[in-house]
């Protein structure tokens, strides 16, 4: 090849650095301009790193450079200076230091002259300045023109800068609200802690997306929630919701440790995502809006209501036995509507008062890609009816289920993710194809038989085997190009090092829990990357014929926070 006519090497650096734009991380970025000879002498034309991956970590101080002399390339020495020196969304921490990631941090406020022109954020993490520190600083705030989001908020007496469009109250906000005093400006607004004042009419601004409220005390009055807002998030709100107070532009909801029913009307026709936790009541016809697109129904704390009704047909159940469904009728009904529905999750794991209870699968909607529940009930749930054919990615917890019955064979189906929690490890049928397994549990298996046909399987159990058979790959011989198995993580083996050996098809391996030295000796020569959580103190030998190993990724297990 010819670089000096080669359309892609001489690529303009226009569209050079549009490429590496798309790129997250800036070791990709480096290791593009390594390509050719012309991408790494023009590399100061077109490349910069992500800046969203570098932090600036000054203290008490607004030289940029003093934490990055570890940087060991020289040669990418000024790319690093010139994208640090680019950055304009630089976050500002006032108070103690609380994570990991931040480019400026002032504990003593009277050590700021100014905010830097770069910060968008400023993260509040004290109120224990006295009355003249907490005035000087919001003075500083006040007077930024780069300012869009504020955290920590306790005080709008000295102004906000006209930039803002975030905030975040923190330490019991208790001044008036009054009109004005929000400016026009803001999208969204959030009260971390009790709001201990009504928010009357025409005080939040027309501009405001999105509203977070905790513990609010009030009952909403109309035309306080502003038409435009398409996102509210109510923690413990304990007052009934009439018709006509959400706004008809809402598209998210999120209603937690909501006690109180819901009325048909309430909630408005274009909602697209609703998220209800601690309801216990039933569900009327229309009140969930037929626009739904994503539905949560969570309940943390308590157990459903006995007196809802949860009765089966007759038709719904061949064993007489299984007489009361683990959610009630009117919930099922009221899912079974949503003719839009593309997200299901149920999350309520509190035992139900029935010895016997079953989900009946089919009232799901055939609109259906994503299902994703948890249920407890005395004995585990179980599950009847058929899966509709549109589900792309399915998650079970604590619940049965004949995995003929739930994907009959007259049906076809493709799951992108399939993973359950229960202590049986079915066959998976031909008639299901999927793209990623994950298999938990308490199994003590001394022997796992893997279904063919799958790309990742994830394998989150012990397995009490450790002979040759304790793993069945499915397939004659380790290099049967026939396996289709290419990503796996192991099972914690409870009875020392496996014996069993690694199809050649495997190009990453998650080794679990297990001891990495326990494990060496099975990785075939083809593995590409290898992850690992626990490294035993003696010295990792690592066997002369693992040599196409490119990635090593070892998972911590625990971060510390930074305390200042």
């Amino acid at each position: 090849m010819n670089n000096q006519t080669d359309k892609i090497v001489n690529l303009s650096h226009l569209i050079l650095n549009k490429i590496v734009s798309y790129l997250e991380y800036d070791i990709d970025i480096i290791c593009f301009s390594l390509v050719c000879k012309r991408w790494y002498n023009d590399r100061d034309k077109y490349l910069v790193f992500n800046t969203n991956n570098i932090n600036l970590f000054t203290l008490n101080t607004t030289d940029i450079n003093q934490n990055h002399k570890h940087f060991n390339l020289p040669s990418y020495n000024n790319i690093l200076l010139k994208s640090i020196q680019s950055k304009t969304k630089c976050t500002l921490i006032i108070g103690k230091i609380k994570y990991y990631t931040f480019d400026y941090h002032y504990d003593d406020v009277r050590n700021l002259k100014s905010i830097p022109n770069n910060v968008s954020v400023i993260d509040i993490t004290t109120n224990e300045y006295t009355e003249d520190d907490m005035e000087y600083l919001y003075r500083l705030i006040s007077e930024s023109q780069s300012v869009t989001k504020l955290k920590g908020c306790s005080t709008l007496k000295y102004g906000l800068p006209k930039s803002i469009k975030s905030i975040k109250f923190k330490y019991y906000f208790d001044e008036p609200l009054d009109k004005g005093l929000l400016p026009n400006t803001l999208e969204v607004l959030d009260f971390e802690d009790p709001l201990e004042q009504e928010i009357p009419p025409g005080v939040l601004p027309d501009a405001l997306r999105k509203l977070s409220l905790n513990n609010y005390q009030y009952e909403f009055l109309p035309c306080v929630l502003p038409s435009g807002l398409s996102k509210i998030d109510l923690n413990n709100y304990q007052h009934t919701i009439l018709p006509g107070v959400l706004p008809s532009g809402l598209r998210y909801l999120n209603l937690q440790n909501y006690e109180l029913e819901i009325l048909p009307g309430v909630l408005p026709d274009g909602l697209q995502k609703f998220t209800l936790d601690g309801y216990r009541h039933e569900f009327q016809p229309g009140v969930l809006p037929s626009s739904l697109k994503s539905l949560s129904l969570t309940n943390y704390t308590s157990s459903l209501k006995a007196d809802l009704r949860y009765s089966i047909d007759s038709t719904a159940s061949e064993d007489s036995t299984e007489t009361e469904s683990y959610l009630p009728i009117s919930w099922l009904q009221a899912i079974s509507s949503l003719s839009n529905l593309q997200s299901l999750y149920i999350f309520i794991p509190m035992s139900s008062q029935h010895d016997t209870t079953i989900f009946n699968l089919n009232y799901l909607p055939p609109t259906l890609e994503t299902l994703d529940i948890t249920l407890q009930g005395k004995d585990s749930v179980l599950l009847k009816g058929a899966m509709p054919t549109s589900l792309k990615s399915i998650h079970f917890t604590d619940c049965r289920f004949n995995i003929d019955e739930i994907f009959p064979e007259t049906l076809q189906y493709h799951l992108e993710i399939f993973y359950y929690r229960n202590d049986s490890f079915p066959p998976i049928p031909s008639n299901i194809k999927i793209d990623s397994l994950s298999v938990s549990g308490d199994h003590r298996l001394s022997k796992i038989v893997l279904p063919t046909g799958i790309r990742t399987i994830n394998l989150y159990m012990g397995s009490w085997g450790s002979d040759e058979n304790s793993i069945d790959f499915g397939f004659d011989g380790v290099a049967d190009q026939r396996c289709s198995l290419r990503e796996l993580r192991l099972p914690t083996f409870v009875n020392g090092p496996p014996k069993f050996k690694l199809p050649t098809t495997i190009e990453y391996l998650d080794i679990g829990n297990n001891d990495l030295n326990d494990i060496l000796h099975l990785i075939p020569s083809t593995l590409n990357t290898l992850e690992f959580e626990n490294q035993s103190n003696k010295n990792i030998s690592i066997p002369n014929t693992i040599k196409s190993i490119n990635n090593i990724i070892y998972r911590f297990k625990s971060f510390q926070t930074l305390i200042n």
